[in-house]
Protein backbone atom coordinates (compact mmCIF):
# COMPACT_ATOMS: atom_id res chain seq x y z
CA UNK A 1 0.00 0.00 0.00
CA UNK A 2 3.08 2.35 0.95
CA UNK A 3 4.21 1.83 -2.58
CA UNK A 4 1.40 3.00 -4.20
CA UNK A 5 0.73 5.64 -2.14
CA UNK A 6 4.26 6.96 -3.01
CA UNK A 7 3.67 6.86 -7.40
CA UNK A 8 0.55 8.96 -6.37
CA UNK A 9 2.29 11.53 -4.61
CA UNK A 10 4.99 11.41 -7.28
CA UNK A 11 2.51 12.16 -10.01
CA UNK A 12 0.43 14.56 -8.29
CA UNK A 13 3.99 16.45 -7.63
CA UNK A 14 4.73 16.59 -11.44
CA UNK A 15 2.47 19.64 -12.11
CA UNK A 16 2.60 22.19 -14.39
CA UNK A 17 2.67 24.93 -11.01
CA UNK A 18 4.95 27.82 -11.34
CA UNK A 19 7.41 28.07 -8.07
CA UNK A 20 8.99 31.84 -8.06
CA UNK A 21 12.04 32.70 -5.98
CA UNK A 22 13.02 35.90 -6.88
CA UNK A 23 15.68 37.42 -4.60
CA UNK A 24 17.51 40.92 -4.35
CA UNK A 25 19.98 42.46 -2.78
CA UNK A 26 24.29 43.38 -2.57
CA UNK A 27 26.09 42.85 -6.31
CA UNK A 28 28.73 40.61 -3.96
CA UNK A 29 27.38 37.18 -4.26
CA UNK A 30 25.42 37.47 -7.54
CA UNK A 31 27.54 35.62 -9.66
CA UNK A 32 27.48 32.54 -7.21
CA UNK A 33 23.75 33.18 -7.17
CA UNK A 34 23.40 32.96 -11.10
CA UNK A 35 25.24 29.53 -11.12
CA UNK A 36 23.49 27.60 -8.59
CA UNK A 37 20.38 28.88 -10.26
CA UNK A 38 22.05 27.42 -13.62
CA UNK A 39 22.72 24.21 -11.70
CA UNK A 40 19.03 23.75 -9.65
CA UNK A 41 17.52 24.18 -13.43
CA UNK A 42 19.49 21.63 -14.98
CA UNK A 43 18.91 19.17 -12.58
CA UNK A 44 15.12 19.78 -10.68
CA UNK A 45 13.76 21.02 -14.46
CA UNK A 46 11.83 17.57 -14.81
CA UNK A 47 10.25 17.89 -11.45
CA UNK A 48 8.95 21.35 -10.78
CA UNK A 49 8.72 24.81 -13.19
CA UNK A 50 10.81 27.35 -11.09
CA UNK A 51 11.82 31.14 -11.55
CA UNK A 52 14.41 31.70 -10.25
CA UNK A 53 16.22 35.42 -10.26
CA UNK A 54 18.34 37.57 -8.45
CA UNK A 55 18.46 41.76 -8.66
CA UNK A 56 21.71 42.89 -8.11
CA UNK A 57 21.13 46.45 -7.10
CA UNK A 58 22.57 46.90 -3.53
CA UNK A 59 22.20 46.07 0.13
CA UNK A 60 19.32 49.02 0.99
CA UNK A 61 17.50 47.61 -2.05
CA UNK A 62 17.68 43.84 -1.02
CA UNK A 63 17.05 44.83 2.40
CA UNK A 64 13.59 46.77 1.96
CA UNK A 65 12.40 44.15 -1.02
CA UNK A 66 12.68 41.31 1.99
CA UNK A 67 11.24 43.92 4.30
CA UNK A 68 8.16 44.65 1.80
CA UNK A 69 7.46 41.41 0.90
CA UNK A 70 8.35 41.68 -2.47
CA UNK A 71 11.02 39.07 -3.24
CA UNK A 72 11.59 35.81 -1.48
CA UNK A 73 15.43 36.05 -0.37
CA UNK A 74 17.73 39.09 -0.40
CA UNK A 75 21.63 39.43 -0.36
CA UNK A 76 23.00 41.82 1.84
CA UNK A 77 26.56 42.19 3.47
CA UNK A 78 25.42 44.05 6.36
CA UNK A 79 22.91 43.16 9.58
CA UNK A 80 19.25 43.54 9.79
CA UNK A 81 18.79 46.21 12.62
CA UNK A 82 17.64 45.30 16.02
CA UNK A 83 14.54 47.54 15.25
CA UNK A 84 13.82 45.46 11.89
CA UNK A 85 14.30 41.84 13.46
CA UNK A 86 11.39 43.08 16.51
CA UNK A 87 9.28 43.93 13.60
CA UNK A 88 9.68 41.07 11.51
CA UNK A 89 10.10 38.34 13.42
CA UNK A 90 10.04 36.05 10.50
CA UNK A 91 13.30 36.94 8.90
CA UNK A 92 16.57 35.43 9.44
CA UNK A 93 20.10 36.20 7.83
CA UNK A 94 22.69 33.22 7.17
CA UNK A 95 25.49 33.20 5.17
CA UNK A 96 25.92 32.51 2.09
CA UNK A 97 29.00 33.16 0.37
CA UNK A 98 32.33 34.10 2.33
CA UNK A 99 34.82 36.19 0.38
Amino acid sequence: MMSRLLIMLIIVSDVSALVELIGAGTTVPAGVYVAWMAAYRSSRHQFVNVQLDYHARGNDFGKRAIIGRSVSYAGSDSLLSDADYEKHHDLQMFPSVAL
